[in-house]
């Protein structure tokens, strides 16, 4: 299209409809992006959990996490973040989380600010009406 056409194109009305929908797209696509990285911690911490349970007591000998991130390279091709480096990162991960936690995280869980949110609410904080803060 030429861009004289689309400078007359342009009404308020227009570039009030293109602002909107941008905001939308932006948006969708920044929840997108954090649920994958919830699902990647996710997996990390329970990848980490387990390889901290079979390694750290006794279970495994040395070399085992080494061949673990072969096995997955030669069952997976062109997986890539699961090297014997990572999935140790993966174990100190858990292991220095596991103290803070009672659980598991899980993916689905809420995410800081809802859950001072809910806590708000419990304590009388915030009422929730028409699911709007008041």
């Amino acid at each position: 299209m030429d861009n004289n056409i689309l400078k007359d194109a342009l009404t308020p009305e227009l570039k009030n409809a293109v602002r909107t929908i941008k905001a939308a797209i932006l948006q969708s696509q920044y929840r997108a992006a954090k649920n994958v990285n919830r699902e990647q911690l996710s997996l990390y911490y329970s990848i980490g959990k387990f390889v901290s349970e079979n390694s750290r007591e006794g279970k495994w000998g040395t070399g085992v996490i080494e061949s673990i991130s072969l096995m997955l390279k030669k069952e997976l091709p062109g997986l890539r973040g699961f090297s014997a480096s990572s999935i140790k990162n993966m174990r100190q991960f858990y292991e220095q989380w596991n103290v803070l936690t009672i659980r598991q995280p899980l993916a689905g869980d809420l995410d800081l600010l809802d859950f001072y949110f809910v806590q708000g609410c419990r304590q009388g904080i915030y009422r929730v009406r028409s699911s709007r803060l008041q």
